[in-house]
């Protein structure tokens, strides 16, 4: 960041991060303070202050990281990305820590160290899956994206409750491996995160995706990115085995069958929620319908 301006016209959007048998990674991007819209907030004000969330550009400068008495220094890019590797595994309780920044966080983000008693996770699309979005309608996208706040987001019903429910089957529900991998870009980290802790749905890491401009760049392809980071999750806990819940509107059950035949062991089944007005859309024979499990647990 400039040397002329004061630290506090910044803030660090912080990724949420992991910690696997080979340490962990933190990352984020150094931006301009902008306030994501207030609980209160209009269509008009919403949509503003999302639309100036979406276009602030990053900076480049130093950032310090914290966890407990870990401490990091890295530097963001010219784009505002950074991005630090701890190697080695941290000596830390199994929880959730909560990951100080300097400039400080735009909201809350935390490490997950999973208890190793857990063997069972959940990894959930987010679009349309458990927050109602209708990606299949561009103008109806945009609009629940842009002019909402947070807290005003229409969540699938059942759904938090459907996944509190599962993880009551680990040693230690709190810290499961729970993972939110959407394509939606990394400018709406702090908008997600809001509207997961508003509708009660356990805690997990929250992963988008990266804008990029080039067309050979893996995050690019929706397909590419997310199975990429499925695969990472997977090789980052090999005992686990993992529920993979998205929906048909665009390319999910192609993914998670992907998955499926690479890593058939850590796959616990594949639950896909209806979404696609094609009655003719290919579907899994193995992959179960959301809807009627949702039917049978009320």
């Amino acid at each position: 960041m400039p040397a002329h301006q004061p630290r506090r016209r910044f803030h660090t959007v912080v990724d949420d991060a992991w910690l696997g048998a080979q340490g962990c990674v933190f990352s984020g991007r150094l931006t301009h303070a902008r306030a994501a819209p207030a609980e209160e907030a209009g269509r008009w004000r919403s949509l503003r202050r999302t639309t100036r969330m979406l276009l602030t550009a990053g900076a480049v400068g130093e950032v310090a990281l914290s966890v407990g008495s870990h401490r990091w220094t890295t530097r963001a890019d010219a784009r505002g990305y950074w991005q630090h590797v701890a190697p080695a595994p941290l000596p830390l309780a199994a929880g959730w820590h909560d990951i100080s920044a300097d400039p400080a966080a735009s909201t809350p983000a935390g490490l997950l160290v999973p208890d190793a008693r857990n063997a069972f996770g959940i990894i959930s699309d987010v679009d349309d899956t458990i927050l109602v979005t209708h990606v299949l309608s561009k103008r109806d996208l945009l609009a629940n994206s842009l002019t909402l706040p947070a807290e005003k987001r229409m969540c699938v019903d059942g759904m938090p409750d459907l996944y509190r429910r599962l993880l009551q089957q680990n040693a230690a529900p709190e810290s499961s491996p729970v993972f939110y991998i959407s394509s939606s870009p990394r400018q709406l980290t702090d908008n997600l995160r809001r509207f997961l802790h508003s509708h009660g749905f356990p805690r997990g890491v929250l992963q988008l995706r990266q804008i990029v401009s080039k067309r050979r760049e893996p995050e690019r392809d929706h397909t590419t990115y997310k199975c990429a980071r499925i695969e990472s999750v997977l090789a980052s806990y090999p005992n686990v085995r993992f529920a993979l819940f998205g929906d048909d509107g665009e390319t999910d059950p192609e993914v998670y069958a992907s998955i499926q035949a690479l890593r058939p062991r850590q796959v616990a089944g594949i639950y896909i929620r209806r979404v696609h007005p094609n009655p003719s859309r290919p579907r899994y024979p193995d992959h179960l319908d959301t809807g009627e499990l949702l039917a049978r647990l009320q």
